[in-house]
């Protein structure tokens, strides 16, 4: 980590190093990209996490590693290109999960870029990356966290936007589509979940798949009956003595 000397007297902070988990992660993902036929083929099979993406990080270590290369990425990145106050990546980031998403692509980006063999990758990240990273944060954070963290402005929004009342209310709207489009194809049938066909105008549901097993499942139910209780076999035929009168029992 960057933190592990002193950099003090350095004109400029060399960038921090991911830890040793993130770095296994960030291997795997390279050798998906640029390995041999048969090192691509063998990961295919062997799901991992993508750290630029932070809510893939699966384990503990995997997330504690993050957020400390994360919390280092922000303080070198407000001392070397912050000169403004609009500049400076805000110290109540975790507290914006929009700012989270961008400092772990910015940071990823960075790092890719500073292990080039040329510097193209990292003059691309100053003149694409880093003016794109702060317009945006300018753009959502503007002046609400200069002092200190505001709570967010948009929370009243959201608690309505996911409230029942509002749900219900675009739910029936994208119903309302749905049956128009129906009406107008002659075809109310529109597709379900798990193989369900559904009938905007009487409600029937149809599947299939189920359809078929309860079918089946009847059919080996009536074939299991039969078997335990066979059918009445028919009486013997009567039998004639040798001058062709019918015996009988009597």
């Amino acid at each position: 980590m960057a933190d592990d000397y002193s950099t003090g007297a350095f004109l400029v902070q060399p960038f921090p190093m991911p830890g040793h988990q993130l770095r296994q992660i960030f291997r795997h993902w390279w050798t998906a990209e640029n390995g041999t036929e048969q090192e691509q083929a063998e990961l295919e099979n062997r799901p991992a996490a993508r750290p630029w993406d932070p809510a893939t990080l699966g384990t503990n270590g995997e997330r504690l590693e993050m957020w400390r290369w994360l919390e280092e990425v922000v303080r070198w990145f407000n001392h070397e290109y912050a000169w403004d106050t609009s500049q400076v990546i805000p110290d109540c980031w975790p507290e914006h999960p929009h700012l989270v998403h961008e400092i772990a692509v910015l940071a990823d980006a960075r790092r890719r870029a500073g292990s080039a063999k040329n510097s193209g990758p990292l003059e691309e990240w100053h003149r694409v990356c880093v003016p794109w990273f702060l317009g945006r944060m300018r753009d959502s954070i503007k002046s609400h966290c200069e002092e200190r963290h505001q709570a967010w402005p948009a929370r009243a929004r959201y608690a309505r936007h996911v409230s029942q009342e509002s749900f219900n209310l675009r739910n029936l709207r994208t119903i309302e589509d749905v049956e128009a489009v129906g009406f107008r194809s002659d075809d109310p049938w529109i597709d379900g979940y798990g193989g369900d066909r559904i009938n905007l105008i009487t409600g029937e549901v149809e599947n299939d798949a189920e359809k078929e097993q309860l079918e089946r499942g009847a059919s080996e139910r009536k074939q299991a009956a039969e078997a335990e209780d066979p059918p009445p076999s028919e009486p013997p035929a009567a039998t004639t003595g040798n001058g062709g009168e019918h015996l009988s029992g009597d």
